[in-house]
Order: structure tokens, then C-alpha cells, then sequence
């Protein structure tokens, strides 16, 4: 008797059980039949992508000249406003760099002026009286030797009529002769006069040349250590130079990667330091390329600290690369982003995550 009861209870409660499956079969049918189709073509769509904060603009610092560090002023990654002094350098050697580049300058001056001054003193002497004169004289012998001719001419007559004597007519030949030798001779004064003027002017000028080719080297000489001088000054005319300190050119800063301590040497082809400038920080993030398609220029992003993920920016995406880039086994295509509301909880290197809205 136990045993029938017993059997007919657990008879009942299958019985049971088998009916509340199939009442909640049923429920969810009629769930399910009253279930509305929406249309989400139009709804707004996000693309989740990992970013970092970059700076957009960074300065890498190369001490291009001989100094000496007497003091690093801030620490590595520390954050500095505009003009905060950085390094102080001993600039002893780089001063006497200058002042001997100076003194060679008024050095070449100086030695520019003597040799001008040569140059300008140069004369030539006037020998246009001299051989005036001579031409005269010339003229003058030609004309008496041409008078004297026509008077042995007539003398020769005289002789040949039994005029004068032999005697006579030989004395004016002998004066005749004496003509020629006085035209000869303004001739050959004439000619060497002429000559030594030529030669004269022919050294004249030379010497010219090469004095006027020495103050035009002299020239160049100046111009050169004017350029030089003018380069060791430039290298301390700098928008992060004031004296003998580097400093902050940018209102709000970091510096980062200090390679130099108090006592070093600066090396011209050795960074200093790099420095970021805090008030133009982005998003660099990495969008999967399947998703770039949706991605324009303009679209709106939300931007999530991992650092406080209650905090949340809004910024808007300016740049999108063309060219992709495998990144942990898949391929990216990096975006920029702008952040519209930047505060000074934001720091470089920070990781965001970035929510793109798309259509």
C-alpha cells in the first residue's frame, strides 16, 4: 500500500513538472511573437579603438657649441613654464671663441685699409711734357736740317759758278751733317723717352693688379670672418637661450630624456634633452582596417582615460593616414585626434581609449 502511494505522488509530480514546461514554452512563443522589428540603418554606430596622448609639437635640444654644464636645473619628465631655466652653461670658452674671431676681424680690417690706402696711392709718372718737348725739338732739327739742305744746295751753285771755295763749301757740308746728327739724335731721345713711358705703364699697371687683387682678397677675407662671427653668434641666438641658460620656450612644458649632468662637456652631435609642449596635445590611436571605412575627417570622439576612467574629452578626428601598419598580428591605419576640452590631468604617453562616432 506504501508503495502504490508512493508511486502515484511521484506520478503527480511529474505530472506537474511537465506542465510548467509547457507553460513556459508557451509564454516565450507568445514572447517572441510580440517582439517589434526595428530599423537600426540610421542609428549612430561607434568605432572603440586604444590611443595615446601625443604631443603634437616636441623639440629634440642639441647644444651646438663648446660649454661646459654647471647646473641641471629640473628633472627628468618634470612639467616647467615659459622661460623656466633648464641648464646653466659656462660659456668661458665659446666667449674667447668670439672675442678671438673678433679681434681677427679688426685685424683684416685694418690690414684691408693699408693695403687700399696703397692701392689709391699709386701714381704714374707724367712724362706727356717730357715727350712734348722732344716732339718739338724734333720738329725743330727736321726744320733746320731741311733749311740746311736748300742752303748747300745754293752753296753747291756758288761753287760750280767759282762763287766761294772749296774750303767754304766743305764748312757748310760739315754743318749740314751736323743738322742730321741733331735730328738723329731727338729721334733717339724721342723713342727711348716714348719707351720708358711704355715700360712704365706697363709695371703701372701690373702693380695695380696686384695690389687691387690683394685688397679684393682682403675683402673676402673680411666677408668670411664676418660670416664666421656671425655663426658663433647666431648659435647663441636662440628662442631657448637667455645668457648662459636654457630655457622653456613654450608656456606649459615637459622636459624628458636629459642626457647631460653638472661637469659634462656639450657635444654637437649629442641631444641635450627633448622638450613637449603641453598646450597642443592629441590622440594617436590605431583604427583595425576593416573599420577605416567609416572613419572621416571631422567625425566626433569620445576619449576615456585609463587613468580615470570617470573622466571623459571630447575631440574630433583631423588626420587619418594613408598608409596601414601590422600592429599585435593585425593591420592598422593610425588616426589623430584633437581634444576639445584638454585639461592638465592629460599627460603625454597617458592610454585612452577612443570611441569614434560614425553614420
Amino acid at each position: 500500500m506504501g508503495v502504490v502511494k508512493t508511486i502515484k505522488k511521484m506520478t503527480l509530480v511529474i505530472s506537474i513538472v511537465f506542465l510548467g514546461f509547457l507553460m513556459v514554452a508557451c509564454s516565450k512563443d507568445e514572447e517572441i511573437s510580440n517582439v517589434e522589428e526595428v530599423d537600426l540603418s540610421h542609428e549612430l554606430k561607434i568605432i572603440e579603438a586604444f590611443g595615446l596622448i601625443k604631443a603634437e609639437e616636441s623639440k629634440d635640444i642639441i647644444i651646438d657649441f663648446p660649454a661646459v654644464v654647471q647646473e641641471v636645473l629640473v628633472k627628468d619628465g618634470q612639467h616647467i613654464g615659459f622661460h623656466t631655466p633648464i641648464l646653466t652653461l659656462d660659456l668661458s670658452e665659446y666667449q674667447s671663441q668670439i672675442t678671438d674671431k673678433k679681434n681677427d676681424l679688426n685685424i683684416a680690417k685694418l690690414e684691408h685699409q693699408r693695403l687700399n690706402k696703397g692701392l689709391q696711392g699709386l701714381t704714374l709718372e707724367n712724362r706727356e711734357p717730357e715727350i712734348d718737348k722732344l716732339i718739338n725739338d724734333l720738329d725743330f732739327s727736321k726744320k733746320l736740317y731741311g733749311q740746311a739742305l736748300e742752303d748747300l744746295h745754293s752753296k753747291e751753285k756758288l761753287y760750280e759758278a767759282g762763287a766761294i771755295s772749296q774750303e767754304s763749301l766743305d764748312q757748310f757740308k760739315r754743318s749740314v751733317d751736323e743738322a742730321k746728327k741733331n735730328v738723329d739724335s731727338s729721334e733717339y731721345e724721342l723713342q727711348l723717352s716714348a719707351s720708358r713711358h711704355d715700360r712704365e705703364l706697363e709695371q703701372f699697371r701690373l702693380k695695380q693688379d696686384t695690389e687691387s687683387d690683394q685688397v679684393g682678397i682682403q675683402r673676402e677675407r673680411i666677408r668670411q670672418i664676418e660670416n664666421n662671427l656671425s655663426a658663433l653668434n647666431d648659435r647663441l641666438n636662440k628662442s631657448y637661450m637667455i645668457g648662459n641658460q636654457i630655457v622653456s620656450e613654450f608656456e606649459s612644458a615637459a622636459v624628458h630624456d636629459i642626457t647631460y649632468a653638472s661637469g659634462h662637456m656639450t657635444d654637437t652631435e649629442r641631444k641635450a634633452f627633448s622638450i613637449i609642449n603641453l598646450e597642443n596635445l592629441i590622440v594617436e590611436a590605431n583604427v583595425v582596417e576593416e573599420f577605416i571605412r567609416d572613419v572621416h575627417q571631422g567625425a566626433s570622439v569620445r576619449i576615456v582615460p585609463i587613468a580615470d576612467r570617470t573622466r571623459e574629452y571630447e575631440g574630433t578626428v583631423f588626420y587619418i593616414s594613408q598608409m596601414a601598419f601590422p600592429s599585435n598580428g593585425e593591420t592598422v591605419i593610425p588616426v589623430r585626434i584633437s581634444i576639445d576640452n584638454l585639461d592638465s590631468f592629460l599627460l603625454p604617453n597617458y592610454n585612452v581609449d577612443v570611441y569614434i562616432k560614425v553614420k
